[in-house]
């Protein structure tokens, strides 16, 4: 009887630092997704389906996107299998964790596979998409919109005041924490404290999102650090 009750005491205990430990009051201003450009997609596809009040849809004009994307010589072509910076609003969801809800425009034969792995890149997932839409897996229509939910994070002011703009970063295969910090312009003199933002990460698992601390103009870096010891 008393192994059965430290048993649920333990469980309560676990469920409650989990309920805690994914609430949120409010989010920030402003986060990045990693985009991972497929072969044969453009800045106006990623444009349509990140677009919001920060990144509105175009076919011409990508000058935000490409503020934070300085090595993108040409807006015509982007590289193939490299990385972009998508800045988007990261709000807190029914009072529940932050993150961002897009509206992605239903096309013919799309599955949940398909745009969560391709047309977003890994931001989001299968089960995230099936949480947050009515469709079934196996009768999703070929016109309508889904609710694209991806998660995002305002930092932490208990390991650090410095860092306000965060990059939701979704992992690859055969990639490392070396190669991650590689990606995103960090040396190795931050892995720790990329460590301590992930907590338990396994940075060679090729799945799941990290948080990488992110860089923009000056301007919105000053912002989100007063933001951060705001939320601090």
């Amino acid at each position: 009887m008393l192994l059965k009750l430290i048993s649920s005491l333990l469980l309560f205990t676990w469920i409650f630092s989990i309920s805690v430990e994914s609430s949120c009051s409010r989010g920030c201003d402003l986060a990045l997704a990693s985009y991972y450009v497929w072969l044969g997609t453009n800045l106006t596809f990623i444009s349509e389906v990140l677009q919001s009040n920060i990144v509105p849809y175009s076919t011409t004009n990508f000058d935000t996107i490409l503020e934070y994307n300085k090595q993108v010589p040409n807006k015509d072509s982007v590289q193939a299998f490299s990385r972009l910076n998508i800045p988007f609003p990261c709000d807190c969801i029914n009072g529940e964790f932050l993150g961002h809800a897009f509206n992605y425009s239903l096309r013919p034969s799309d599955t949940y596979d398909k745009i969560a792995q391709e047309y977003y890149a890994n931001l989001t997932t299968v089960d995230w998409l099936q949480r947050f839409n009515t469709y079934p897996p196996t009768n999703i229509p070929d016109t309508g919109t889904l609710s694209v939910v991806v998660n995002c994070s305002c930092g932490n002011a208990s390991i650090s005041k410095d860092y306000g703009l965060f990059i939701t970063y979704p992992l690859r295969p055969n990639e490392t924490l070396d190669t991650v910090l590689t990606q995103t312009n960090l040396s190795s003199d931050f892995s720790g404290l990329v460590q301590s933002y992930n907590p338990g990460a396994n940075f060679s698992s090729g799945t799941g999102l990290v948080y990488i601390p992110g860089r923009g103009p000056a301007i919105v870096n000053d912002l989100q650090r007063f933001t951060l010891w705001e939320l601090g």
